[in-house]
Protein backbone atom coordinates (compact mmCIF):
# COMPACT_ATOMS: atom_id res chain seq x y z
CA UNK A 1 0.00 0.00 0.00
CA UNK A 2 2.89 2.69 1.00
CA UNK A 3 4.68 1.30 -2.24
CA UNK A 4 1.55 1.56 -4.53
CA UNK A 5 1.42 5.46 -2.71
CA UNK A 6 4.61 6.78 -3.36
CA UNK A 7 4.32 5.21 -7.02
CA UNK A 8 1.56 7.32 -7.24
CA UNK A 9 3.03 10.37 -6.12
CA UNK A 10 5.80 10.14 -8.39
CA UNK A 11 3.89 9.91 -11.31
CA UNK A 12 1.72 12.37 -10.34
CA UNK A 13 5.08 15.06 -9.44
CA UNK A 14 5.74 13.50 -13.28
CA UNK A 15 2.58 14.75 -14.86
CA UNK A 16 3.32 18.64 -13.11
CA UNK A 17 6.88 18.32 -14.07
CA UNK A 18 6.07 17.76 -17.63
CA UNK A 19 3.38 21.04 -17.47
CA UNK A 20 5.92 22.80 -16.14
CA UNK A 21 8.32 21.96 -19.46
CA UNK A 22 5.48 22.47 -21.74
CA UNK A 23 4.64 26.24 -20.29
CA UNK A 24 8.36 26.57 -20.59
CA UNK A 25 8.24 25.73 -24.26
CA UNK A 26 5.13 27.98 -24.90
CA UNK A 27 7.34 31.02 -22.95
CA UNK A 28 5.21 31.25 -20.56
CA UNK A 29 7.29 31.50 -17.21
CA UNK A 30 6.08 29.03 -14.01
CA UNK A 31 7.53 31.41 -11.33
CA UNK A 32 7.69 35.02 -12.14
CA UNK A 33 8.89 37.99 -10.80
CA UNK A 34 6.18 40.72 -10.61
CA UNK A 35 2.45 39.72 -8.66
CA UNK A 36 -0.18 42.19 -8.04
CA UNK A 37 -3.58 42.15 -6.29
CA UNK A 38 -5.78 45.28 -5.82
CA UNK A 39 -8.00 43.16 -3.08
CA UNK A 40 -7.29 40.21 -0.46
CA UNK A 41 -9.91 37.46 -0.64
CA UNK A 42 -11.43 38.58 2.70
CA UNK A 43 -11.84 42.29 1.06
CA UNK A 44 -13.33 41.13 -2.35
CA UNK A 45 -15.67 39.24 -0.22
CA UNK A 46 -16.26 42.14 2.30
CA UNK A 47 -16.87 44.56 -0.60
CA UNK A 48 -18.58 42.70 -3.16
CA UNK A 49 -21.91 44.67 -3.84
CA UNK A 50 -20.23 47.54 -3.83
CA UNK A 51 -17.46 45.82 -6.67
CA UNK A 52 -20.03 44.51 -8.41
CA UNK A 53 -22.49 47.31 -8.39
CA UNK A 54 -19.49 49.71 -9.90
CA UNK A 55 -17.97 47.26 -11.92
CA UNK A 56 -14.78 47.49 -10.56
CA UNK A 57 -11.95 45.81 -12.08
CA UNK A 58 -10.68 43.32 -9.75
CA UNK A 59 -7.16 41.40 -9.37
CA UNK A 60 -6.98 38.58 -7.01
CA UNK A 61 -4.27 35.79 -5.75
CA UNK A 62 -4.04 32.63 -3.97
CA UNK A 63 -3.28 29.25 -4.16
CA UNK A 64 -5.40 26.81 -5.95
CA UNK A 65 -7.57 24.55 -3.61
CA UNK A 66 -9.95 22.92 -6.83
CA UNK A 67 -10.27 23.27 -10.65
CA UNK A 68 -13.78 21.96 -11.83
CA UNK A 69 -14.56 22.18 -15.44
CA UNK A 70 -18.29 21.45 -17.01
CA UNK A 71 -17.63 22.29 -20.96
CA UNK A 72 -17.27 25.94 -21.26
CA UNK A 73 -17.59 26.78 -18.29
CA UNK A 74 -15.01 26.22 -15.28
CA UNK A 75 -14.72 26.99 -11.71
CA UNK A 76 -11.39 27.46 -9.54
CA UNK A 77 -11.39 27.97 -5.62
CA UNK A 78 -8.31 29.87 -4.56
CA UNK A 79 -7.31 30.70 -1.25
CA UNK A 80 -5.39 33.19 0.18
CA UNK A 81 -4.02 33.65 4.30
CA UNK A 82 -8.01 35.13 5.30
CA UNK A 83 -10.37 33.76 2.85
CA UNK A 84 -11.39 31.54 -0.28
CA UNK A 85 -13.05 32.96 -3.44
CA UNK A 86 -14.31 31.64 -5.99
CA UNK A 87 -13.14 31.68 -9.74
CA UNK A 88 -15.69 31.54 -12.66
CA UNK A 89 -14.45 31.42 -16.29
CA UNK A 90 -16.38 30.89 -19.55
CA UNK A 91 -15.43 30.26 -22.98
CA UNK A 92 -17.89 33.16 -23.91
CA UNK A 93 -15.81 35.78 -21.46
CA UNK A 94 -12.36 34.58 -22.10
CA UNK A 95 -10.15 34.12 -25.27
CA UNK A 96 -9.57 30.34 -26.45
CA UNK A 97 -6.20 30.45 -25.44
CA UNK A 98 -6.47 31.48 -22.03
CA UNK A 99 -9.39 29.07 -21.65
CA UNK A 100 -6.92 26.37 -22.30
CA UNK A 101 -4.27 27.78 -20.12
CA UNK A 102 -7.12 25.79 -17.54
CA UNK A 103 -5.24 22.14 -18.72
CA UNK A 104 -2.07 23.60 -17.09
CA UNK A 105 -4.03 24.40 -13.98
CA UNK A 106 -3.18 22.09 -10.63
CA UNK A 107 -4.59 22.42 -6.78
CA UNK A 108 -1.79 24.26 -4.88
CA UNK A 109 -1.04 25.88 -7.71
CA UNK A 110 -0.19 29.87 -7.07
CA UNK A 111 -2.78 32.09 -9.67
CA UNK A 112 -3.28 35.92 -10.33
CA UNK A 113 -6.56 36.37 -11.67
CA UNK A 114 -8.33 39.68 -13.06
CA UNK A 115 -12.21 40.54 -13.85
CA UNK A 116 -15.09 41.53 -11.84
CA UNK A 117 -17.52 40.85 -9.35
CA UNK A 118 -20.35 38.24 -10.12
CA UNK A 119 -23.00 36.05 -9.39
CA UNK A 120 -22.79 32.47 -11.02
CA UNK A 121 -26.46 30.90 -11.87
CA UNK A 122 -26.52 29.22 -8.29
CA UNK A 123 -25.95 32.63 -6.85
CA UNK A 124 -22.36 32.44 -5.03
CA UNK A 125 -20.43 35.20 -5.22
CA UNK A 126 -17.76 34.96 -7.67
CA UNK A 127 -14.69 36.12 -9.62
CA UNK A 128 -15.75 36.80 -13.16
CA UNK A 129 -12.58 36.35 -14.53
CA UNK A 130 -10.93 38.09 -18.10
CA UNK A 131 -7.64 36.64 -17.15
CA UNK A 132 -4.96 34.35 -15.54
CA UNK A 133 -1.91 33.19 -15.13
CA UNK A 134 0.26 30.79 -13.03
CA UNK A 135 2.51 32.42 -10.24
CA UNK A 136 3.90 29.52 -9.02
CA UNK A 137 3.16 26.14 -10.48
CA UNK A 138 2.94 22.93 -7.63
CA UNK A 139 4.70 20.11 -8.13
CA UNK A 140 4.21 17.77 -5.10
CA UNK A 141 0.61 17.21 -4.65
CA UNK A 142 -1.08 18.50 -1.04
CA UNK A 143 -2.41 15.50 0.86
CA UNK A 144 -6.14 15.65 0.27
CA UNK A 145 -6.33 14.23 3.95
CA UNK A 146 -4.56 14.59 7.51
CA UNK A 147 -3.91 12.56 9.59
CA UNK A 148 -3.90 15.32 13.04
CA UNK A 149 -3.16 13.58 16.20
CA UNK A 150 -2.85 10.16 14.78
CA UNK A 151 0.72 10.97 12.88
CA UNK A 152 1.93 13.96 14.86
CA UNK A 153 5.37 14.05 13.88
CA UNK A 154 4.36 13.86 10.38
CA UNK A 155 2.47 17.03 10.90
CA UNK A 156 5.64 18.49 12.81
CA UNK A 157 8.06 17.54 10.07
CA UNK A 158 5.84 18.86 6.95
CA UNK A 159 4.56 21.84 9.23
CA UNK A 160 3.36 24.00 5.88
CA UNK A 161 1.47 21.35 4.62
CA UNK A 162 0.06 20.86 8.43
CA UNK A 163 -0.96 24.57 8.26
CA UNK A 164 -2.46 24.47 4.87
CA UNK A 165 -4.95 21.61 5.95
CA UNK A 166 -5.34 22.45 9.52
CA UNK A 167 -6.68 25.73 9.65
CA UNK A 168 -6.33 25.57 14.07
CA UNK A 169 -2.70 24.74 13.62
CA UNK A 170 -3.01 28.18 11.58
CA UNK A 171 -4.87 30.21 13.88
CA UNK A 172 -2.97 29.18 16.92
CA UNK A 173 -0.04 31.14 15.21
CA UNK A 174 -2.22 33.88 14.52
CA UNK A 175 -3.16 34.02 18.38
CA UNK A 176 0.62 33.34 19.20
CA UNK A 177 1.54 37.24 16.96
CA UNK A 178 -1.19 38.69 18.76
CA UNK A 179 -0.16 37.52 22.37
CA UNK A 180 3.69 39.03 21.26
CA UNK A 181 2.15 42.10 20.14
CA UNK A 182 0.03 42.78 23.38
CA UNK A 183 2.66 41.89 25.94
CA UNK A 184 5.22 44.32 24.21
CA UNK A 185 2.25 46.84 23.91
CA UNK A 186 1.17 46.36 27.62
CA UNK A 187 5.12 46.52 28.68
CA UNK A 188 6.01 49.93 26.62
CA UNK A 189 2.49 51.24 28.26
CA UNK A 190 3.36 50.64 31.57
CA UNK A 191 6.53 52.68 31.00
CA UNK A 192 9.15 49.14 30.79
CA UNK A 193 11.80 50.09 27.88
CA UNK A 194 12.67 46.69 25.46
CA UNK A 195 16.18 46.08 25.45
CA UNK A 196 18.25 42.99 23.74
CA UNK A 197 20.64 41.25 25.75
CA UNK A 198 23.65 38.43 24.44
CA UNK A 199 21.93 35.50 23.09
CA UNK A 200 26.18 34.19 22.70
CA UNK A 201 27.44 33.86 26.48
CA UNK A 202 30.75 33.01 27.93
CA UNK A 203 28.60 31.93 31.20
CA UNK A 204 25.92 30.13 30.91
CA UNK A 205 23.71 31.88 33.83
CA UNK A 206 20.22 33.03 35.61
CA UNK A 207 18.83 29.57 35.62
CA UNK A 208 18.92 26.20 36.06
CA UNK A 209 19.71 24.19 33.06
CA UNK A 210 22.43 22.34 30.83
CA UNK A 211 23.35 24.51 28.06
CA UNK A 212 24.11 24.24 24.41
CA UNK A 213 27.99 24.97 23.73
CA UNK A 214 30.26 25.82 21.03
CA UNK A 215 33.04 27.60 19.86
CA UNK A 216 33.96 30.92 18.15
CA UNK A 217 36.82 30.84 16.38
CA UNK A 218 38.36 34.21 15.89
CA UNK A 219 38.47 34.65 19.55
CA UNK A 220 38.96 30.67 20.19
CA UNK A 221 36.87 30.84 23.35
CA UNK A 222 33.80 28.53 24.24
CA UNK A 223 30.54 29.93 24.35
CA UNK A 224 26.92 29.25 25.20
CA UNK A 225 23.62 29.79 23.98
CA UNK A 226 21.97 31.77 26.66
CA UNK A 227 19.51 29.90 29.08
CA UNK A 228 18.27 33.27 30.24
CA UNK A 229 18.88 36.52 30.29
CA UNK A 230 18.75 38.00 34.00
CA UNK A 231 21.91 38.20 34.83
CA UNK A 232 22.51 40.63 31.93
CA UNK A 233 19.57 42.68 32.34
CA UNK A 234 20.10 43.12 36.42
CA UNK A 235 23.35 44.67 35.23
CA UNK A 236 21.54 47.50 32.83
CA UNK A 237 20.14 47.68 36.12
CA UNK A 238 23.12 48.48 37.61
CA UNK A 239 23.76 51.05 34.38
CA UNK A 240 20.85 52.76 35.12
CA UNK A 241 17.74 51.52 33.59
CA UNK A 242 14.85 51.27 35.87
CA UNK A 243 11.78 49.31 34.08
CA UNK A 244 13.02 47.03 31.00
CA UNK A 245 11.77 44.27 29.40
CA UNK A 246 13.34 41.43 26.68
CA UNK A 247 11.53 39.02 24.05
CA UNK A 248 13.60 36.50 22.60
CA UNK A 249 14.45 32.88 22.63
CA UNK A 250 16.32 30.86 25.10
CA UNK A 251 17.87 27.63 24.77
CA UNK A 252 18.29 24.69 27.24
CA UNK A 253 19.78 21.51 26.14
CA UNK A 254 16.98 19.24 28.12
CA UNK A 255 14.24 17.03 27.12
CA UNK A 256 11.43 17.00 24.83
CA UNK A 257 7.31 17.07 26.16
CA UNK A 258 4.40 19.17 26.72
CA UNK A 259 5.72 21.90 28.50
CA UNK A 260 9.35 22.12 27.38
CA UNK A 261 11.25 23.04 23.75
CA UNK A 262 15.08 22.96 23.56
CA UNK A 263 14.26 26.56 22.20
CA UNK A 264 11.62 28.80 23.26
CA UNK A 265 10.82 32.69 23.96
CA UNK A 266 10.27 34.20 27.33
CA UNK A 267 9.55 37.57 28.25
CA UNK A 268 11.54 38.64 31.06
CA UNK A 269 11.06 42.21 33.16
CA UNK A 270 13.37 44.31 35.58
CA UNK A 271 11.17 46.59 38.13
CA UNK A 272 13.40 48.79 40.45
CA UNK A 273 12.01 50.20 43.57
CA UNK A 274 9.47 47.14 43.18
CA UNK A 275 9.08 43.75 44.53
CA UNK A 276 7.71 40.40 44.33
CA UNK A 277 3.97 41.49 46.31
CA UNK A 278 3.73 44.53 43.09
CA UNK A 279 4.64 41.83 40.75
CA UNK A 280 1.96 39.83 41.89
CA UNK A 281 -0.85 42.49 41.27
CA UNK A 282 0.28 43.49 38.05
CA UNK A 283 0.66 39.88 37.00
CA UNK A 284 -2.54 39.16 37.71
CA UNK A 285 -3.78 41.99 36.07
CA UNK A 286 -1.93 41.77 32.71
CA UNK A 287 -2.44 37.82 32.24
CA UNK A 288 -6.25 38.14 33.06
CA UNK A 289 -6.62 41.25 30.62
CA UNK A 290 -4.83 39.14 27.84
CA UNK A 291 -6.66 35.79 28.25
CA UNK A 292 -10.05 38.53 28.16
CA UNK A 293 -9.07 40.13 24.88
CA UNK A 294 -8.54 36.27 23.75
CA UNK A 295 -12.30 35.78 24.86
CA UNK A 296 -10.64 33.27 27.76
CA UNK A 297 -12.51 34.21 31.05
CA UNK A 298 -12.34 31.86 32.88
CA UNK A 299 -8.86 33.76 34.11
CA UNK A 300 -10.63 36.62 35.70
CA UNK A 301 -9.15 38.18 38.83
CA UNK A 302 -8.86 37.67 41.56
CA UNK A 303 -6.73 34.38 41.66
CA UNK A 304 -5.95 32.07 44.18
CA UNK A 305 -3.28 32.59 46.03
CA UNK A 306 -1.50 29.93 48.35
CA UNK A 307 1.91 29.93 50.18
CA UNK A 308 4.24 27.08 49.07
CA UNK A 309 5.82 26.51 52.34
CA UNK A 310 2.50 26.16 54.07
CA UNK A 311 0.92 23.57 51.65
CA UNK A 312 4.02 21.57 51.03
CA UNK A 313 4.34 21.22 54.78
CA UNK A 314 1.15 19.79 54.78
CA UNK A 315 1.78 17.25 51.66
CA UNK A 316 5.52 16.42 53.46
CA UNK A 317 4.01 16.19 57.14
CA UNK A 318 7.13 18.32 58.05
CA UNK A 319 7.89 21.95 57.52
CA UNK A 320 9.92 22.18 54.22
CA UNK A 321 11.85 25.36 55.10
CA UNK A 322 13.46 23.82 58.16
CA UNK A 323 14.33 20.52 56.95
CA UNK A 324 16.47 20.56 54.27
CA UNK A 325 18.42 17.68 54.70
CA UNK A 326 17.94 15.60 51.54
CA UNK A 327 17.68 12.46 53.64
CA UNK A 328 14.39 13.42 55.23
CA UNK A 329 12.91 14.15 51.81
CA UNK A 330 14.49 10.66 49.98
CA UNK A 331 11.78 8.51 51.63
CA UNK A 332 8.74 10.35 50.42
CA UNK A 333 9.06 8.76 46.96
CA UNK A 334 8.48 5.49 47.72
CA UNK A 335 5.97 6.51 49.98
CA UNK A 336 4.49 8.05 46.86
CA UNK A 337 5.84 5.45 44.18
CA UNK A 338 8.01 8.66 42.50
CA UNK A 339 10.79 8.37 41.23
CA UNK A 340 13.60 10.02 42.39
CA UNK A 341 15.66 12.91 40.76
CA UNK A 342 19.24 12.23 39.54
CA UNK A 343 20.46 14.87 41.57
CA UNK A 344 19.30 14.33 45.49
CA UNK A 345 19.88 18.14 47.05
CA UNK A 346 17.36 19.21 48.74
CA UNK A 347 16.27 22.17 45.96
CA UNK A 348 15.50 19.68 43.75
CA UNK A 349 13.96 16.59 45.52
CA UNK A 350 11.52 19.31 47.13
CA UNK A 351 11.29 20.85 43.85
CA UNK A 352 10.53 17.28 42.34
CA UNK A 353 7.71 16.28 44.73
CA UNK A 354 6.07 19.93 44.56
CA UNK A 355 6.37 18.91 40.97
CA UNK A 356 4.78 15.85 41.41
CA UNK A 357 2.28 16.18 44.40
CA UNK A 358 0.74 19.57 44.07
CA UNK A 359 1.48 21.49 40.73
CA UNK A 360 -0.84 18.67 38.62
CA UNK A 361 -3.63 20.01 40.51
CA UNK A 362 -3.29 23.56 40.15
CA UNK A 363 -5.99 23.92 37.09
CA UNK A 364 -7.13 27.05 37.53
CA UNK A 365 -4.83 29.68 37.99
CA UNK A 366 -3.00 30.35 40.58
CA UNK A 367 -0.01 32.31 42.47
CA UNK A 368 1.80 30.16 44.47
CA UNK A 369 4.07 32.18 46.73
CA UNK A 370 6.91 32.26 49.54
CA UNK A 371 9.09 29.36 48.58
CA UNK A 372 12.37 28.21 51.07
CA UNK A 373 15.36 30.10 50.25
CA UNK A 374 17.41 27.28 48.83
CA UNK A 375 15.12 27.24 45.95
CA UNK A 376 15.68 30.79 44.89
CA UNK A 377 19.24 31.83 44.69
CA UNK A 378 19.05 35.27 42.84
CA UNK A 379 15.80 35.94 45.20
CA UNK A 380 15.67 38.25 48.49
CA UNK A 381 14.68 36.37 51.88
CA UNK A 382 11.80 37.97 53.91
CA UNK A 383 12.57 40.17 56.56
CA UNK A 384 10.68 37.88 58.83
CA UNK A 385 11.73 34.78 58.01
CA UNK A 386 15.14 34.63 56.69
CA UNK A 387 14.36 30.62 55.71
CA UNK A 388 11.76 32.19 52.78
CA UNK A 389 12.42 33.87 49.42
CA UNK A 390 10.43 36.75 48.31
CA UNK A 391 9.39 34.61 45.29
CA UNK A 392 6.08 33.30 43.42
CA UNK A 393 4.83 31.18 40.49
CA UNK A 394 2.00 31.37 38.98
CA UNK A 395 0.29 27.65 37.67
CA UNK A 396 -2.16 27.34 35.28
CA UNK A 397 -3.71 23.89 34.09
CA UNK A 398 -0.45 22.18 36.40
CA UNK A 399 1.62 24.24 34.17
CA UNK A 400 4.15 27.04 35.39
CA UNK A 401 3.76 30.08 33.49
CA UNK A 402 5.47 32.86 35.64
CA UNK A 403 8.44 32.76 37.77
CA UNK A 404 9.45 35.99 39.92
CA UNK A 405 10.94 37.40 43.01
CA UNK A 406 12.29 40.75 44.32
CA UNK A 407 15.87 40.57 43.70
CA UNK A 408 19.29 39.62 45.88
CA UNK A 409 21.37 42.87 45.20
CA UNK A 410 23.59 42.40 47.87
CA UNK A 411 27.18 41.03 46.35
CA UNK A 412 28.44 39.29 49.55
CA UNK A 413 25.47 37.61 50.14
CA UNK A 414 24.83 36.64 46.16
CA UNK A 415 28.79 35.34 46.67
CA UNK A 416 28.05 32.80 49.46
CA UNK A 417 25.03 31.61 47.52
CA UNK A 418 26.96 31.24 44.83
CA UNK A 419 29.21 29.01 46.56
CA UNK A 420 26.78 27.04 47.31
CA UNK A 421 25.83 26.39 44.33
CA UNK A 422 29.25 25.50 42.92
CA UNK A 423 29.86 23.17 45.61
CA UNK A 424 26.25 21.22 44.09
CA UNK A 425 27.78 21.51 40.70
CA UNK A 426 31.08 19.74 41.74
CA UNK A 427 28.59 17.20 43.59
CA UNK A 428 27.35 16.47 39.86
CA UNK A 429 24.64 19.09 39.33
CA UNK A 430 25.37 19.81 35.69
CA UNK A 431 22.32 22.43 35.27
CA UNK A 432 24.33 24.54 38.08
CA UNK A 433 26.83 26.79 35.67
CA UNK A 434 30.02 28.29 36.19
CA UNK A 435 30.09 31.35 39.00
CA UNK A 436 29.93 34.80 37.42
CA UNK A 437 32.40 37.48 38.38
CA UNK A 438 31.01 39.76 35.71
CA UNK A 439 27.56 39.91 37.82
CA UNK A 440 29.12 40.14 41.04
CA UNK A 441 31.22 42.75 40.05
CA UNK A 442 28.09 44.79 38.64
CA UNK A 443 26.74 44.20 41.93
CA UNK A 444 29.19 45.78 43.62
CA UNK A 445 28.34 48.99 41.63
CA UNK A 446 25.48 48.96 43.47
CA UNK A 447 21.75 47.54 42.03
CA UNK A 448 18.64 49.46 42.97
CA UNK A 449 16.33 46.90 44.83
CA UNK A 450 14.27 45.27 42.08
CA UNK A 451 11.88 42.76 41.17
CA UNK A 452 11.91 40.35 38.13
CA UNK A 453 9.84 38.03 36.43
CA UNK A 454 10.12 35.75 33.43
CA UNK A 455 6.57 34.63 31.35
CA UNK A 456 7.20 31.26 29.22
CA UNK A 457 5.34 32.67 26.19
CA UNK A 458 5.17 29.23 24.27
CA UNK A 459 3.24 27.62 27.28
CA UNK A 460 1.05 30.45 27.54
CA UNK A 461 0.03 30.36 24.12
CA UNK A 462 -0.48 26.98 24.49
CA UNK A 463 -3.25 27.69 27.56
CA UNK A 464 -5.10 30.61 25.91
CA UNK A 465 -5.85 28.22 22.70
CA UNK A 466 -5.93 25.04 24.83
CA UNK A 467 -3.29 23.62 22.73
CA UNK A 468 -2.19 20.81 24.44
CA UNK A 469 1.13 21.47 24.20
CA UNK A 470 3.71 24.04 23.51
CA UNK A 471 4.93 22.46 20.12
CA UNK A 472 1.59 23.46 18.59
CA UNK A 473 2.38 27.04 18.97
CA UNK A 474 6.38 26.93 17.73
CA UNK A 475 5.91 27.15 13.73
CA UNK A 476 8.65 24.21 13.74
CA UNK A 477 9.41 22.49 16.91
CA UNK A 478 12.56 20.88 17.12
CA UNK A 479 12.04 16.70 15.72
CA UNK A 480 14.76 13.72 15.79
CA UNK A 481 16.59 13.66 12.57
CA UNK A 482 14.14 12.38 9.85
CA UNK A 483 17.12 9.76 8.27
CA UNK A 484 20.38 8.36 9.94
Amino acid sequence: MAYMAEERLEEIRQARLGKRAAMLERGEVPYPAEARRSHTGAEFLEQFETLQADSVPVTLTGRIVSVRTHGSIAFVDIADFAAKVQLQLTQDDVPEEIFARLAALDAGDFIQASGEAAQSKRGSNVLRVGEFHILSKSIRPLPKTWFGLKDVETRYRQREVDLLLTEKAKEILRTRSRVLAWLREDMQRRGFIEVETPILQPIAGGALARPFATHHQALDMELYLRIAPELYLKRLLVGGFEKIFELGRNFRNEGIDREHNPEFTMCELYWAYADYEDLMDMTEELLSSLAATLSKNDWEKPWRRERFVDKMSELTGFDVAEKQSPEEYIPLFATHNLELPHVRTYPKLLDALYKELWKPQLTEPTIVYDFPLPLAPLAKAKVVDARIAEKFQVVAQGVELVNAYTELNDPVEQRERFMVQQQQRDAGDEEIGKLDEAYLRALEYGMPPAAGWGLGVDRLVALLTEAGSIRETISFPLLKKEHD
